[in-house]
């Protein structure tokens, strides 16, 4: 890309752009929103112009008030009088100045306190910030970085006309005194006072890697001598080894280098001949170099305008650059070009390393006077073109940038620094090749976690070099800093990725401020940065945290779980460390449930918020990642929790104790080990023999001496360590201070159980080292005198326990020793290990791996047997090591014997064998402890309250869209919808969350891993299953392996529809709950099926019965008073009512009728009592045959009639008898509703 430069012009900049991206904040992430086209704005080019003769200046309406000096920079500050921005930017030009750059707090607080009160009045103050060019992208009127920022409250605004930027002198709303706003060019409310900063604008370098970074310009005549030559550069050169071009014309033509500090000119092909300074300049500090030489006469080398070293006649020679090296000739180029920060063209070679700032070229014009012809000033600042600044000969003169960075003399990246918002994208279009891009993303405190993703697009590239591959983009790199700004050379992390874009994410990270520094290697026409970032909630004070002291318990702690939402319950706590510590220990113990513990140094955890878990195999360097560090876990099953923290410094250490169920009455209890006594050689602690020392504890880097004094006759000497956990390791050295690497004796178990022994110590005093490459906690040390110790084998083998070494082995050459272990279960990995002693020794083991869980594939039904070849892994190992110092290492042993045989190579005695194994990480034969029996949810507990709280219409079922509204994720709305009708009742959600599958799969997310089949019988089950089938490997405990399995198969019994399970729906069910009933015909309230008259209403019979008994017991009545010569026809007109009584009881559903009058009772005897009156009586009035037939039949049932009730209180009636018409009614005494 050419451009035009024009030294005037330079000096004037109007607003600090000289180039620009077009900038999108997209304040949705979710749509890319991209600006319709360039803001082209040049205000310097508009406010710089020369005006027209009618115009007022503007610098002559804007007057300066004050003028102070800063003894900060010693700077002269000027306060203009009350004008638009641009006018005092105008006025500040004509003083040789800028509008004033703020580069960090104290120089803010300076300008404010000196200019915003002058005079006892109040002035808001124009700084040199802008964006006119670019909305959002903020820059310095005098073209420096934007990087220190003081916005106030929600500032700043954008958008509109606010393009620049005032400090407050006094509240603006919530904009507070010396915080920054961005206004309009001239607020019409109040007056803004411009602040003018003295001295020229930004000054611009280019660094260079010294590998391949240069520039290079094509020739024209302006570059070409006439017979004299004078060079001249400002550098800080950053290694000064061997040769370093500054610049050289053409293939081998004239140029200036460094060699090995000292100043080169470059008169000739030979590098060897050529001149050299007699002063050499400094690594890493500023110099101006230069030479000036008269073809012919001599000439001389400067430093820093000080003569150093004269070139002679001889060596004043100005080779023009054509020398036709082999590259050129091969070629056909014309290899003319004038080169910087590297040799000419006949050598791809000698790069400069460090930064350049300026190199001048010119010439001799007679009586002592030299004239630049070409002025490399590097005054862009971004790019990958730089302009020479004389243009006399030649206005398009342009060097193209190849690699090179756009530094400030002080090493740091020229960029305008763009803030990222959590969840925005940034988009630029039409970056070019060279360009520098800063964002920086100011984080919340307590962010939980980041997340960056940077993407560029190409057309032209993408259609032509596709690349897949993982690694950077291939148009930028993009570099990482915490809480400091990156450059390609000094970062603390690069960002990789695929598909031209990079993305990176932090766990808690520590920086305040992420930085982000894109160098463009190629052009881009659109780029895009999005960050986001999640913030938890802030932990509580340390006044609302329980503090741990030393060695005292805090009993009674119980935390209870919300079981309706995965989220841990929590409970901090803190120890105040006022001394170094070997270790601190927090551990908790006793009471019911499950508690899991995390300690922090960085602040306390929150388990809901901390996703990424620290483990101890990570292969990265924590602190580079800009990740909190000084994380334990402790999740074991129940209460018995324990974390570690080693080496800790002084300082405040945060426990979290955590449950997602419940952890009744546990104790917590915190414990310091202070450093030891003995880290020192001089500070050995004497053991007596017998006597344990401890408990220890240790880590990476820190040493403890013991010393044993051995008298004569002792016939063994052995010294264990027991206990705890971890690695250790025992060094035995006589009479002198035992090393790892030097020590008569060294043990060589895995863990911390090491033991050392041997027999005929010498007597005197043994020295011990206890050392570990990682940590131990918990260990005791023990030296005892022991009986001498022989070896006696008779050939048979040997059993080995887990972590359990035997010693003193011995065998002459060729002779083999039998050794087994026996597994209870597959293991993860076997090590067996000799060690001690002297002589030569191999282990040879045979047995059987569990070839199937290699890749984790356990009991899965796609293993196919015969899926791996035969003796893939193999059935014979053998061990590696040196001498008597063997390892045998196994990986995934199946259960069973596994044999073990050492033979000996050579002559070997007082070795010592030790078998580790690793238990197998499935689950155990214990299973984790079960949940409270209260704690389980079925399939169908609170399923009325959430169908009531999703029917938003109150209709009593569910819709598409009240469906939507409750949440229901991936279920579809038709797989509930049974009935397909388009809504769902609440018998239909059941039925879904209730099937089998369903079902099985909630209670297992409710259960540990390992559940006991006494305990998985007692659950709530709605659906029938076998507990056999579930229990596939009949080992007692059900897993949720198996649980899933048996999902996958199993068949859905339960029906909501039908609850009594007999087979008729609920709907059709008159005893719904009763599976041996389903109808009732007479409506008694009794099932058919138990019903001795069926089809006849039990009152019916009852009252056909009493009534038939009434009458015979009238009849015996009658029979005694008549005696045996009773009235014939008296008799038979009883029997008649008798008759009529019973016919119109067992017809009394039929037939009913009300009668306008009582019948007469019989008469039984000589009365003159009138009946009683029934006629507003609630009770069925009955018709001994004296009524009318053609009386109207009433169809209703009478409230009288009782029916049968059913589980919900309702009761049911058939009326009339076998004629299938259904009755109900809610409340006895009220009238039959028909169904």
């Amino acid at each position: 890309m050419n451009r035009h430069f024009h030294h005037s012009t330079m000096e004037k900049v109007g607003n600090g752009l000289i180039k620009h991206h077009q900038l999108n904040f997209n304040m949705q992430s979710h749509k890319r929103i991209i600006a319709p086209g360039l803001i082209l704005m040049m205000l310097a080019s508009t406010l710089l112009s020369i005006a027209a003769p009618v115009h007022a200046n503007p610098a002559e309406e804007v007057s300066i008030l004050h003028t102070e000096v800063n003894p900060a920079n010693n700077k002269t500050y000027h306060l203009l009088s009350a004008s638009s921005w641009e006018d005092a930017a105008f006025k500040a030009r004509s003083l040789d100045g800028y509008l004033t750059t703020i580069d960090d707090e104290d120089e803010n607080t300076w300008v404010f306190d000196t200019f915003a009160s002058f005079d006892n009045q109040s002035r808001h103050l124009w700084i040199g910030l802008n964006d006119v060019q670019d909305e959002g992208l903020y820059r310095w009127h005098d073209g420096t970085p934007f990087l220190y920022r003081n916005w106030g409250v929600e500032q700043p605004t954008g958008g509109g006309d606010s393009d620049y930027v005032h400090i407050a002198s006094t509240n603006m709303g919530n904009i507070m005194p010396q915080t920054w706003n961005d206004l309009e060019n001239n607020p019409e409310y109040f007056p803004v006072y411009g602040v003018v900063e003295v001295g020229p604008g930004a000054d611009f370098s280019l660094r260079f890697d010294g590998y391949g970074d240069h520039i290079v310009i094509d020739h024209d005549d302006g570059l070409s001598t006439n017979s004299s030559l004078s060079i001249e550069a400002t550098i800080k050169a950053n290694n000064l080894d061997g040769i370093r071009f500054i610049t050289m014309k053409g293939d081998y033509g004239w140029g200036m280098y460094l060699s090995d500090g000292y100043i080169g000119y470059a008169s000739e092909y030979s590098l060897s001949k050529h001149p050299l300074s007699n002063t050499s300049i400094t690594e890493g500090t500023w110099h101006t170099i230069g030479l000036s030489v008269i073809e012919g006469v001599g000439g001389e080398f400067t430093i820093d305008g000080i003569p150093a070293g004269n070139i002679s006649a001889e060596d004043a020679q100005i080779p023009v650059g054509d020398f036709g090296s082999n590259d050129c000739f091969t070629s056909g180029d014309s290899c003319d070009e004038l080169y910087i920060a590297r040799m000419g063209a006949g050598c791809d070679c000698y790069y400069f390393e460090g930064i350049i700032d300026d190199v001048t070229i010119g010439h001799h014009i007679g009586n002592d006077v030299w004239i630049p012809k070409s002025h490399w000033a590097f005054s862009e600042g971004e790019g990958g073109d730089t302009g020479d600044l004389i243009q006399i000969d030649n206005p398009d003169r342009v060097g193209s940038i190849i690699g090179a960075d756009w530094v400030m003399p002080d090493g740091s990246i020229v960029a305008q620094a763009v803030e990222l918002h959590n969840d925005e994208t940034v988009i630029l279009e039409d970056v070019q090749q060279g360009d520098t891009l800063l964002f920086y993303a100011d984080i919340d405190e307590y962010t939980v976690m980041a997340d960056i993703y940077i993407w560029g697009w190409s057309e032209d590239y993408y259609e032509d070099e596709w690349d897949y591959d993982f690694g950077g983009s291939p148009f930028f790199d993009a570099y990482v800093g915490y809480d400091r700004i990156p450059a390609p050379w000094d970062y603390d992390e690069e960002l990789s990725g695929y598909y031209g874009s990079v993305w990176n994410s932090w766990t808690w990270p520590k920086a305040d401020i992420i930085w982000f520094s894109i160098d463009v290697k190629q052009d881009i026409e659109e780029f895009e940065i999005q960050a986001y970032w999640e913030v938890a909630e802030a932990p509580p004070s340390l006044d609302e945290m329980t503090e741990l002291y030393n060695g005292v318990p805090v009993t009674s702690q119980s935390l209870q779980g919300d079981r309706d939402y995965y989220e841990a319950t929590l409970e901090y706590y803190y120890v105040n460390v006022t001394d170094s510590l070997t270790e601190l220990k927090v551990e908790t113990y006793g009471g019911k449930g499950d508690v899991d513990l995390v300690i922090s140094s960085g602040g306390p955890v929150d388990p809901n918020y901390y996703y990424y878990e620290p483990y101890d195999d990570i292969f990265f360097e924590e602190e580079s990642m800009g990740m909190q560090s000084d994380i334990m876990y402790s999740t074991n099953s129940g209460n018995a929790e324990e974390v570690n923290l080693f080496d800790v410094e002084p300082g405040i250490y945060y426990i979290t104790a955590y449950t997602y169920r419940k952890a009744n009455d546990f104790t917590i209890v915190a414990d310091f080990t202070y450093a030891p006594a003995n880290a020192d050689p001089s500070t050995a602690i004497e053991l007596q023999a017998g006597i344990a020392y401890g408990p220890m504890s240790g880590y990476d880097g820190l040493d403890q001496y013991f010393f044993i004094n051995v008298p004569s006759g002792t016939e063994r000497l052995e010294v264990d360590l027991d206990g705890g956990f971890g690695e250790a390791t025992l060094h035995l050295r006589y009479e002198n201070t035992p090393t790892a690497s030097e020590a008569d004796h060294h043990s060589g178990s895995p863990g911390a159980g090491d033991k050392v022994g041997f027999n005929n110590p010498t007597p005197g005093n043994w020295y011990i080292l206890l050392e570990t490459m990682s940590v131990f906690s918990g260990v005791s040390i023990t030296a005892s005198f022991e009986d001498l110790y022989v070896w006696e084998y008779d050939g048979t083998p040997i059993e080995l326990f887990n972590n359990e070494e035997i010693s003193g082995l011995s065998a002459p050459a060729g002779e083999e020793l039998y050794f087994y272990v026996d597994l209870a279960t597959r293991s993860d990995e076997l090590i067996i290990t000799t060690f001690g002693g002297e002589g030569s020794l191999i282990i040879t083991g045979d047995g059987e791996v569990d070839y199937e869980d290699f890749f984790g594939f356990g009991d899965m039904d796609f293993f196919e047997e015969g899926l791996f070849e035969e003796d893939i892994f193999g059935e014979q190992f053998q061990s590696y090591g040196e001498g008597t110092s063997q390892e045998l290492y196994v990986y995934s042993p199946a259960a069973g014997r596994f044999d073990i045989t050492l033979i000996a190579q050579d002559d070997f005695s007082d070795v010592s064998i030790v078998a580790y194994w690793k238990e197998d990480t499935r689950p155990g034969p214990t299973p984790d402890p079960e949940p409270e029996p209260e704690d389980i949810v079925a399939c169908d507990e609170d399923l009325e309250e959430f169908f009531k709280d999703s029917d938003i219409n109150g209709d009593g079922f569910m819709n598409a869209d009240e469906f939507r509204r409750s949440n229901p994720g991936d279920i579809d709305f038709n797989d509930i919808d049974q009935s397909q009708d388009g809504l769902i009742e609440f018998n239909e959600v059941v039925a879904y969350l209730c099937n089998c599958e369903n079902e099985l799969l909630m209670f297992e997310e409710q259960l540990p891993v390992k559940t006991a089949v006494e305990f998985f019988e007692t659950l709530p089950f709605k659906n029938e299953y076998s507990i056999e089938e579930i229990d596939s490997n009949d080992d007692g405990f059900v897993t949720s392996f198996e649980i899933e399995k048996s999902a996958e198969s199993c068949d859905t019994t339960y029906n909501p529809f039908d609850r009594d399970g007999d087979g008729v729906p609920d709907i059709d069910d008159q005893f719904p709950d009763d599976p041996d009933e389903q109808k009732d015909v007479d409506g008694d309230g009794i099932g058919d099926n138990a019903d001795f008259a069926p089809s006849v209403a039990n009152d019916i019979v009852y009252g056909a019965g009493g009534a038939l008994l009434i009458v015979l017991i009238g009849l015996m009545v009658l029979f005694l008073r008549s005696g045996s010569g009773g009235n014939q026809q008296h008799m038979e007109q009883e029997w008649n009512k008798a008759d009529a009584f019973a016919e119109q009881m067992l017809q009394m559903n039929n037939d009913y009728t009300v009668p306008t009058t009582m019948p007469n009772a019989p008469d039984l005897e000589s009365s003159s009592q009138e009946p009683p009156s029934y006629q507003n009586s609630d009770l069925p009035i009955y018709d001994f045959g004296q009524s009318s037939a053609e009386e109207p039949v009433i169809e209703q049932p009478s409230t009288s009639l009782m029916g049968m009730m059913d589980s919900k209180g309702r009761e049911h009636i058939e009326f009339p008898a076998n004629s299938g018409k259904l009755w109900y009614r809610d409340e006895p005494d009220t009238p039959w509703v028909k169904n």
